[in-house]
């Protein structure tokens, strides 16, 4: 028994219409689709072990520990930001402002009070100061100068004081979960900055209020 089947030829031309919309819904999503999805994520507090270790340390290093309060600790001391306030004396006068700092703090140099002066951290009578500003008797000068700066500064000393070269010189970083993730951030961009060779992030001790000096 045979059934009449019910396929007919089709004479008209394929109708492109529905494809091309479907493509123009669909071009976005393929584009964009990084932004457009969501990623789940789940808050996870880890506690790592805390190790007395550096494994895999081969050359000099240089080792930062932070705590919970953002402080900084380099060579068993402190290092907090400062701000410091001078006023113009007679015998200054006609003097470059960069000049004046550098003579009248000896935590500072040339590098650090430019790099100051380009972020607006310098004040001349209330106002940002310029660097070929010339300074006038009983003129007041204000510095605000942040923790990872001075910071910068005594490891350049260090690394110049041990006869290295910032290439071959590792910088240790030493945190836990309590540290703000803007200052790891800025550790490692001061590190990049200054050329170490390579920067590791450990676990700080329990007794970080030593942290080593130039290690070979």
């Amino acid at each position: 028994m045979k059934y009449a089947g019910k396929i007919k030829p089709l004479y008209s031309g394929l109708n492109a219409a529905p494809f091309i919309g479907v493509l123009f819904v669909m071009l976005p999503m393929l584009l964009f689709h990084t932004s457009i999805v969501f990623k789940p994520g789940v808050e996870v507090n880890i506690s790592l072990p805390v190790s007395d270790q550096k494994s895999g340390v081969t050359d000099p290093s240089l080792s930062v520990a932070v705590d919970s309060k953002n402080i900084l600790y380099f060579q068993n001391q402190q290092v907090l930001g400062q701000v410091y306030s001078l006023t113009v004396e007679e015998k200054e006068e006609g003097m470059p402002l960069v000049d004046l700092v550098i003579n009248r703090a000896a935590d500072l140099d040339l590098n650090l009070v430019n790099r100051s002066v380009e972020k607006r951290r310098i004040l001349l009578n209330g106002k940002l100061a310029q660097p070929e500003a010339l300074l006038k008797r009983g003129q007041q000068i204000e510095l605000d100068v942040p923790s990872t700066e001075l910071l910068r500064r005594r490891i350049e000393r260090a690394i110049e004081q041990g006869g290295l070269k910032p290439e071959s010189v590792s910088l240790l970083i030493q945190a836990d979960q309590a540290v703000r993730h803007d200052m790891i951030v800025k550790l490692c961009n001061m590190a990049g900055e200054v050329g170490f060779g390579k920067v590791m992030l450990s676990t700080r001790p329990n007794d970080f209020s030593r942290p080593p000096e130039l290690e070979q």
